[in-house]
């Protein structure tokens, strides 16, 4: 235990340092940047002039932090925000930060950050303990940090890197604690993000399937609060019009494979980057892979299950901003390519982690540009 908590602290400060030093040379020490808010969605006027605005559209984090500053629709914040409804339902982070700073907007960045980084010592945490428990170092939770959604999170301040950890402790709890821990985290999954209810309905299904019928509806309540604050979010917000799945399974994923991105970078350094754009792809195909090869097992175990569901929404992205952007799909599909990698440490078969790598190598292109930037004194 003392290992973990230490490879755990290691972790999140490592973490933590990156945020300062970006905050500190890119966005001249105000730590809003890092939620990188663009100039297409104007901020709150109440946020505005605290709020470090960088160019371009910005990234989802945006939303996030003003839902936290906005989380029970008091302020009239909905309007600046891209999709109101999708992004209300993923309440959990924006709301605890808001709850934990007692509505001051003056703490409630910092406190936002603060859970963030909170999310990725719980995540290391239960990554380094799982790995220990099948007889590998602990040191190993460390790979938590490669997960898709925690590097991004790391970077842009979403809500996936939350997400990460419920799947995290979805694994460690399922062979230590299946009672009140457990049940917790699938609680806070759905609210995390509506994808993490996909956990919740993995484990049902195994209950269902060893006809454990009391328990699975014990479990089944697990996501009523998300299911109400849906119905809340849909009483203040108004439908969605984008597509969020495609009619046809991976019509996105080869739309893409046939029209690569095009970079302005100069011809080696945007063909190196292509190169890494297919090489995730490729980690999603070879996720599917593993997916399928699962099924073959006698039992269905819950991870399983989940693993098989997070294929299955990989196949129903549509085309275009969702595998256009390795941060979108790689978010996305965190769940896939972290259960993967800690059924790697179960199964001592390291290949399964290949699906995560891969995706983690193209998205750590984007922190070696941060790097360069930093060393050359740029500015966001």
């Amino acid at each position: 235990m003392r290992n973990t908590l230490v490879v755990a602290a290691v972790g999140a400060l490592t973490a933590c340092a990156w945020q300062v030093l970006v905050a500190h040379y890119l966005y001249g020490g105000n730590c809003t940047g890092l939620f990188l808010t663009g100039e297409r969605f104007p901020p709150p006027p109440p946020l505005a002039a605290e709020i470090r605005r960088s160019p371009g559209d910005g990234y989802d984090g945006q939303f996030y932090h003003y839902i936290a500053h906005d989380p029970w629709f008091r302020r009239g914040f909905a309007p600046y925000i891209d999709a109101p409804r999708l992004r209300y339902r993923r309440m959990l982070l924006p709301a605890l930060a808001n709850l934990l700073a007692a509505g001051q907007d003056r703490y409630i960045d910092r406190t936002y950050i603060a859970l963030v980084l909170l999310g990725i010592f719980l995540g290391i945490w239960w990554t380094g303990a799982f790995a220990h428990l099948h007889g590998s170092s602990p040191w190993l939770g460390l790979g938590f940090l490669l997960a898709p959604g925690v590097m991004i999170s790391i970077d842009r301040l979403v809500v996936d890197g939350m997400l990460a950890t419920a799947c995290a402790g979805f694994l460690w709890f399922l062979e230590t604690d299946p009672g009140w821990p457990l049940y917790i985290v699938l609680l806070a999954a759905a609210l995390v993000r509506e994808t993490g209810l996909l956990l919740s309905a993995s484990y049902i299904a195994a209950l269902l399937w060893e006809r454990r019928w009391r328990r699975a509806a014990a479990f089944l309540t697990s996501a009523l609060p998300a299911a109400a604050w849906f119905w809340w979010v849909a009483r203040h917000t108004s439908p969605e019009g984008t597509p969020w799945f495609h009619d046809l399974p991976l019509a996105g994923y080869l739309h893409q494979l046939l029209h690569p991105n095009s970079y302005p970078l100069g011809s080696s350094a945007a063909l190196a980057v292509v190169i890494l754009d297919y090489a995730a792809l490729a980690g999603v195909a070879l996720a599917g892979y593993y997916a399928l090869r699962s099924l073959r097992r006698k039992t269905l175990s819950p991870d399983t299950i989940a693993i098989v569901c997070f294929a299955a929404l990989a196949c129903l992205l549509p085309s275009g901003d969702f595998w256009s952007d390795p941060d979108g799909y790689g978010r996305i599909l965190t769940p896939l390519v972290l259960l993967l990698a800690l059924e790697a440490l179960r199964r001592r078969q390291a290949a399964m982690a290949l699906p995560m790598l891969l995706v983690s190598a193209r998205l750590a292109v984007q922190f070696a540009g941060l790097a360069v930037r930093m060393v050359k004194g740029l500015p966001s």
